[in-house]
């Protein structure tokens, strides 16, 4: 934080009461100062930007729900719009203040549940930062209601609000685990008591709580619970962006229900994960299910269907996070929450919910060969070999899969060695290189989506049969031409699937 901020700050600082020791009240002050942003002084310049880049944005088309807005001051706003101003859920960024707003709006101005991040520093060399938060209620673009401020320091304070400032009953829990709770007015502590917090207490809720100590086992003792409770922060700094992603996920390959919720299962933990390159980074999948295996036995380590609740998926992106970055932010001082703030900046964030692979790319055909997954599961286990001691588990490599098609007959003048080589290695980090994947091991949505992928040029060698057999004088040639592209699709996938594959098990 800038000295000149803190200067100015000091003296808003000076009038809140200090409970009990001298020592509790250094801290109390400490994180009182640390917010670094004069909140009515923000606020200003923040209506003086939007009004200067009001005058600058052009006549918006109709219909007037616009999805996106460029200003030229280089300000972006994406969401929703009414009578051409900001309204319904949408995100908002101010390129020059550091600032971003996502949540609801109201007839131009924030007003709802939402999300206010002012970044106060970046970490040189990546896209890590040190921000203050605030995730909770506005009301015509003020804090009050109910909301949580995370401190960059990591303290926090979660209470009541009212016109911006802490007013009601609040609780302040600091970066060592101390804890403050009390009654406010304007800022100002006005009753308190301390708090003992217990040991090993987690600041996430039943749902959302961790499970790491496969990863405390690698950190000494004495900095566990800080770097427990540091962690956990950024978590709940990202848990609107955690909980939508993982129910988007969790969608992935089911029709619509009544309440359109659903568990997610390893499968689509697996595609996640490849859709944000995780497996760029040295890491394969197989090892990912070996790192967040848990208490599950030795034949379910890597099978499709173990249902995920959201705290073991956001256990599983903690322990991802370590071992892809632990070497980079090794000289951060909370190693697990810098490790897990920038896999979501690099990796989760940008990346999320843009679907790749075969499976889930189109809905329709993808609710259509969920149907085959039990059936695939079994060839793919069938075409396993049993790893030897520590690992008793079965896995498949692309050797494997490479001798599968062979053993099964399924190589052809289109579907050739070359062409299969090239859909195993699609995703992968160089797709030209393909002789080095051969004995990576595979996970069964990898195993799966090769399967996809080949019928998908099975589809194309009968399309072009069909073209070749139209002739004018043929009856039903109009309507061999409508044949829809999903039923064509599904007649080749269950050939495939239904009649070929399953030979090998007999």
């Amino acid at each position: 934080m800038m000295k000149t901020n803190q200067q100015e700050n000091e003296k808003k600082c000076e009038d809140i009461e200090v409970p009990q020791t001298a020592e509790e009240r250094e801290k109390v002050k400490l994180v009182s100062c640390s917010e670094g942003l004069n909140v009515e002084q923000q606020n200003q310049t923040d209506r003086q930007e939007e009004q200067q880049d009001d005058d600058d944005i052009y006549e918006l088309p109709t219909p007037f729900n616009l999805i996106f807005q460029s200003y030229p001051s280089g300000n972006m706003y994406s969401g929703e719009w009414k009578d051409n101003v900001r309204h319904g859920d949408g995100t908002m960024s101010w390129q020059k203040l550091g600032l971003q707003y996502v949540g609801m709006w109201q007839n131009g101005v924030q007003h709802g549940r939402g999300t206010h991040t002012w970044i106060l520093k970046r970490v040189d060399g990546s896209q890590y930062t040190q921000s203050n938060q605030y995730t909770g209620d506005s009301v015509q673009g003020q804090r009050h209601g109910q909301g949580t401020f995370y401190y960059a320091s990591g303290a926090i304070y979660e209470g009541e609000w009212r016109k911006n400032k802490k007013h009601g009953k609040g609780k302040f829990t600091f970066e060592d685990g101390h804890i403050f709770e009390g009654e406010f007015v304007d800022d100002q502590m006005m009753t308190h008591k301390a708090l003992t917090p217990l040991s090993g207490s987690s600041i996430l809720g039943p749902d959302m709580a961790l499970n790491i100590e496969c990863l405390l086992q690698k950190i000494p003792e004495r900095k566990h619970d800080t770097e427990i409770k540091q962690v956990e922060c950024v978590v709940l700094r990202l848990d609107r962006e955690l909980r939508s992603i993982y129910g988007f996920y969790g969608r992935l390959g089911h029709a619509h229900s009544p309440d359109n919720t659903f568990l997610l299962t390893r499968l689509q933990l697996w595609r996640l994960l490849r859709d944000c390159n995780i497996h760029h980074h040295g890491i394969t999948l197989t090892q990912i299910d070996h790192f967040i295996k848990e208490d599950s036995g030795t034949a379910e380590v890597h099978s499709p269907f173990t249902p995920m609740l959201l705290r073991r998926f956001l256990s599983c992106l903690v322990v991802v996070a370590y071992h892809i970055y632990h070497e980079d932010m090794a000289s951060q001082k909370n190693l697990l929450a810098a490790c897990f703030s920038k896999l979501m900046t690099d990796n989760i964030l940008p990346n999320a919910k843009n679907i790749k692979g075969f499976l889930f790319r189109q809905p329709d055909c993808a609710v259509m060969a969920v149907k085959y997954l039990k059936k695939c599961w079994q060839v793919y286990q069938a075409y396993c070999k049993v790893n030897v001691a520590p690992r008793d588990d079965q896995s498949m490599t692309c050797r494997h899969l490479l001798w599968m098609f062979k053993d099964l007959c399924l190589l052809d003048n289109n579907l050739t060695t070359a062409k299969l080589l090239q859909i195993i290695t699609a995703e992968s980090h160089d797709p030209s290189n393909m002789s080095s994947c051969l004995d990576l091991e595979i996970t069964f949505l990898e195993f799966f989506e090769v399967l996809l992928g080949s019928a998908e040029v099975k589809f194309q060698q009968v399309s072009e049969g069909l073209k070749e057999s139209r002739s004018p004088s043929c009856p039903d040639t109009e309507a061999r031409r409508d044949l829809p592209k999903v039923e064509a699709r599904e007649n080749i996938l269950h050939y495939r699937l239904h009649y070929r594959l399953p030979l090998s098990l007999s």
